[in-house]
Order: C-alpha cells, then structure tokens, then sequence
C-alpha cells in the first residue's frame, strides 16, 4: 500500500480490523512539548512503527475544497449535506430504498431524498429539489404496491406527511447526515455541499473525522494518545514482517503487573545506579543486554545490621535469613539510661561495673562494684508505681538489691526466686545519678531475627552465633553486629540464566533499572518447580545505611528528655542497722559535733534515708 495522509487512512479503517501497525514515512513536530499537550504523543521519526488499538471519534473536519479553509463540525451537527456532482440517481423509490447500505448495521430508515424532476401524484405535486424524509416502508401484500411514508415541509413552514408508492418514477438523490458520512469509508472519500445553504456557500466540501488514536510504539512504555489530524504520511504495513514491540519497564512498573506474570524471561535495557547501594557481587553482573530470570515480586521484611569493626560494614538482611542471634549485654553510663531501657523492656538486670563520677574518691560512699540490681519500678510525683502511664514521667527508679551473687547465670535465676526478706533491698536511685553499669544476661537465648525485633527494642548489639545453612558461604557468622531497625522493602527475586537456582534480592526503593520481556524459555524443564536458594544478605554502602537510618529513627517517637539537674546518690551499708532517730538528722550540715560530720562538710553532700518493712527492709536513697 502507497503512503497516505495519517486523517485520510484512520477514517477508511474499521474498527473491527484492529489492531493495525502503520509504519511513519515522514516525520512531524506537532505544537510544542508532550507536556503541553497533557501527555500526548506528538513526535514521530520516519520509519517508525505505530500499533493502532484504538480509536474515539471527537470531531469532524470541514475544508472547503475551492478555498481550502478548515473548520471543525461537532458530531451532533443537524445539518443534511447531498453529493457533488450529482452523486449516485435512483429511478425509483424502491431502487433507492435496496441500495441504502452504508455497512453500518443501522436500520436504513429514516433516511433523507430528494428528485431533480417534478413528481405528479393524483392531487399531489412535488416540485424538483424538495426535501423529503421517509419515516416507514409498508411492503404491500401479494401483488400489491409497496408504499412509503414521507415527510417535506410545507409552503407555510410547517410540515406534512404524504404516502409515496415504491414504484413512484423520478431522479432521486439521497441525502446524508454527518454521522451517515463518518461511519462509511466510501462516502468519506466523495465530496458534498450543504442542503439548505446560501448558493454563494454551496461550494463542495470535504468532511473527513477526526480521531483521538491509542497505539503503542518500539520502546516505548505508555500507550501513546494522539489526534488523527496530524501532518503525516504512513503507510499499513499489518501484513508486513516486523520485528516484536518492546516495552520497557523500570522495577517499580515490575510491581503492578498480576503475580501469574512470573517467572519470566527478561533482558536489561539501561543499567542500574546503584550510588545508593550495593556491594553484593550480583550488582556488577547487571550490564546492558544482561539476561535475568525474574522468579517473582512482593515485599520483605529487612533488618539493617552494622558491623562495630574498625572496618565498617553494613548489611540488609532479609527476615528469611536462617541465622541465629545472641543479644550482647548493654552498658550504661547513667541511670536515666537505664530508666529508658527499662521503659522499654521490663525486668531489666544490671551489674555496677565501676564507681560513679562523684564517688572516685571513696567507693564505699556509692554503690559497690559487682553490685548486681533489677529495676522492679518507678517512682513518680512521691509515689511508687509498677508501671508508668503514657504521660507520666519518672523522678528514680525503684530497684531491687541483689547482694549474694556469682557470676554464673544459674546463680542469678536462682537469687532471682529466693525470698526477699533474707535477700534483696530495695533502692531508690535518682535519675541524675551517674555511674557506669552493665546489663545482666539471665539466659542463653538464640533469636531469629523476627525474634529479636518483637521481643527487643532497637537498637541492639548481637552476634551472628549459628550460620544460616542455606547459604554456602554466610558472611554474618561470627560477627558483632548493631541491629539498627527494620523497614518492609518491595522487592524482584532474580537470578542469571546460567544459575537459576542462586537468586538474588533487588530492593526496588534502591535500585533504578530498566528491563523489557524476552520470548526466551526458561531455563529449567517446563512445568517443573525451581528448588532453588534465596541470598538472604545484601552487603550495602555506608551511604544506604546512613539514609535508612535517618528514616528508621525519624519513625520512632523520641525517647524522654533526660533530668536537668546532676545530682548525686549512694547508699549506706546494708549491714548497719537503721534508727528512726538518726535518720531525722542525717544531713551531715546540720550537726557538726564529730570530726566524721567535719569531713563530710568538704565534700559533696549525699542524703540517705531508710525506712523498714514488715516484708523485706529497705533503703531509699534520694539527693
């Protein structure tokens, strides 16, 4: 087929033939940027390739054939137009009738007509050139004349209705609406004037639709929406060989798609950017033209992991991962510290593992080395409480004093469930106090890592104590690591054609790459599943990690503010024996009758009360 304008071969298509691929035999710029024109696509090069899958008829261009000028008729225009010159005569009404097909499928009435000759019809007479409109065909019975009901507008404007028979001689023309003209690809190539128009206006016409066409186009991934009206030439190459459409997809598109789509064949198309992340091996594997089988998508929970060693690492860890995990004891420099921990994971044991700043000097003054406490409660407003509401905030923490304790885990479980009468006392430490302590580890617990972020709070040090035996080689065993959150990431499960059963995580947030679809069989027997293994860790930049941390912790709501004021507590031995009497007048500044209350004078005040219990003595210590 020879090239032809773009307007003049979509209005002869019909619709039941798409699709159609036309092939662009002169390229065109239409009317600025695809921005512009809300999206449209309005550049084409010669020798490109169009599939038609759609077309929506929204106008009617009008050119005036003598002048050229255009304009534009909207579909519900009311006007008649008849054929110049002449167009097809009919000799009878009947002749007429059986030869109204215009391939449609609609009824042929009502439909319009006109004679060139006057008809003479018993008391009747119809003058040449009158509009008539047949309403109804009555065929007659057996041997009768057919006969048809017509209207034509009266002298006085109005109208009347007058019975034509079928056999009725005259030289009849049809008329045609606009619809008629569009919906018929052999009247859109015929020119036509307008009934009922001035005789300096009845110049010929060419009425051609105007189409808003979908297609797609060679690598291209949207379908593309253009106006038929475009100055181009193309050319209907449907029967033609042509290569196969590619359509482009980035990872996010990958997302959308019906999970029936996987597994599939695909090939890269622009390579990743991976500034953000990756340090795995299969990032520098995925070049241009690089063939990947996409096993399937969905989304993961992920853990980040940093590495405390001189050299830093950092890890994105699936919740798959088949390690296992054993916490490492936290240290903490302050008891406000310990009142966050402990806010977040009740039963909090820790050891003083060194003297606090303002009792260097003399140990004895504050709380001994190997000192091992439980945080039992808090104390808040003066009172004691279990648990803290929402909006409540501490003034000390409550804990409880286990004294007779080895280093052995089986000796604290068993102090832990001895009576507290003969055992334990109980201390109030001030949150201002500071000193240094090390939690208590009371058993030996191995975690998966969906473990450690439902029963933990994070951050949290760890060590990677079993392998994860699905990998052949697992780079987190026996590392120290910092568990700094986890985050749910939408991700492609991938490998190479070579090994299909070593599939890789892509985190689709992270990575921007482009790939399109092959025709290429995958490479395991058909029908077969693939029993393969899943890289659980991802090695990523410190870059990655540093921008996930600023999400993971911009998430969390902000721990409390810690006190203003640095105060200092200790408490007295718990072997002397405590009189009401002295308790009143403990404040060293309000006696000064011995050379021990001199001495106490030149250092920093420490206040200590006491007070007994029927149940198990204790000491409070308050500033």
């Amino acid at each position: 087929m020879s090239c032809l304008p773009l307007q003049k071969l979509i209005s002869t298509v019909d619709a039941s033939r798409l699709p159609i691929l036309l092939k662009v035999c002169s390229g065109i710029y239409f009317q600025g940027s695809v921005y512009e024109l809300s999206g449209s696509e309005v550049c084409f090069s010669t020798g490109d390739l169009v599939k038609i899958i759609g077309m929506e008829l929204v106008s009617v261009t009008c050119e005036d054939t003598t002048t050229h000028l255009k304009s534009d008729l909207p579909l519900n225009h009311k006007g008649l137009f008849k054929q110049v010159p002449g167009g097809k005569q009919y000799q009878t009404l009947k002749e007429m009738l059986s030869g109204r097909v215009l391939g449609t499928g609609e009824s042929p009435l009502p439909f319009s007509f006109y004679s060139k000759c006057e008809l003479t019809l018993d008391n009747l007479s119809v003058g040449p050139g009158t509009l008539m409109t047949a309403l109804s065909v009555d065929p007659g019975g057996s041997g009768g004349e057919g006969t048809t009901r017509c209207q034509m507008s009266g002298t006085q404007g109005g109208s009347i209705v007058v019975v034509l028979p079928l056999c009725c001689q005259g030289e009849f023309y049809q008329c045609f609406s606009l619809q008629d003209i569009v919906s018929s690809a052999q009247l859109c190539s015929q020119h036509f004037c307008r009934i009922g128009a001035a005789d300096g206006a009845k110049r010929p016409l060419s009425l051609c639709p105007v189409y808003n066409v979908e297609g797609h186009m060679h690598m291209r991934k949207n379908t593309l929406r253009f106006p038929s009206s475009l100055d181009m030439d193309v050319e209907d190459v449907t029967n033609q060989d042509h290569k196969p459409f590619i359509t482009p997809y980035c990872l996010d598109e990958l997302l959308t798609l019906p999970d029936h789509t996987f597994p599939i064949m695909a090939q890269i198309l622009e390579t990743p950017k991976v500034e953000h992340l990756v340090c795995s091996g299969w990032v520098k594997e995925l070049l241009r033209d690089q063939q990947l089988v996409l096993h399937s998508k969905g989304s993961v929970t992920m853990a980040l992991f940093s590495s405390p060693q001189k050299t830093k690492q950092y890890f994105l860890v699936s919740e798959h991962y088949g390690g296992r995990f054993r916490r490492k004891p936290r240290e903490f420099r302050s008891v406000f510290e310990m009142y966050v921990a402990a806010t977040q994971a009740p039963g909090l044991r820790v050891t003083v593992a060194g003297p606090s700043q303002e009792t260097e000097e003399d140990v004895n003054d504050g709380l001994p080395m190997g000192e091992v406490l439980e945080v039992v409660g808090f104390q808040s407003g003066g009172k004691e409480v279990k648990q803290l509401n929402p909006n409540q905030i501490a003034d000390a923490l409550i804990c409880r004093c286990i004294e007779e304790l080895s280093d052995g885990e089986e000796e604290i479980e068993k102090v832990s469930a001895l009576s507290p009468s003969t055992s334990s006392a109980t201390l109030v430490l001030s949150l201002n106090w500071y000193g240094f302590f090390r939690e208590v580890m009371v058993n030996n617990k191995k975690y998966r890592i969906k473990d450690l972020c439902q029963q933990c709070s994070l951050p949290l040090d760890v060590k990677v104590a079993s392998r994860d035996s699905n990998l052949a080689s697992d780079p987190l065993y026996g590392y120290s690591l910092r568990l700094e959150g986890v985050m749910v990431e939408t991700i492609i499960q991938a490998s190479f054609p070579s090994t299909p059963e070593l599939c890789f995580t892509i985190p689709t947030r992270w990575l921007s790459m482009v790939i399109y679809f092959t025709e290429h069989s995958l490479p395991w027997p058909k029908g077969e599943p693939l029993l393969g293994q899943v890289d659980a860790v991802t090695k990523v930049r410190e870059s990655f990690y540093l921008e996930n941390c600023k999400l993971i912790y911009s998430q969390q709501a902000p721990p409390p503010r810690p006190p203003k004021n640095n105060l200092s507590l200790a408490r007295k031995s718990m072997q002397k024996p405590f009189k009401p009497e002295p308790l009143a007048d403990c404040n060293p500044a309000l006696s000064a009758n011995s050379s021990i209350q001199e001495k106490e004078l030149s250092k920093p005040s420490i206040a200590c009360k006491a007070k007994e219990s029927i149940d198990r003595p204790q000491v409070t210590l308050s500033p």
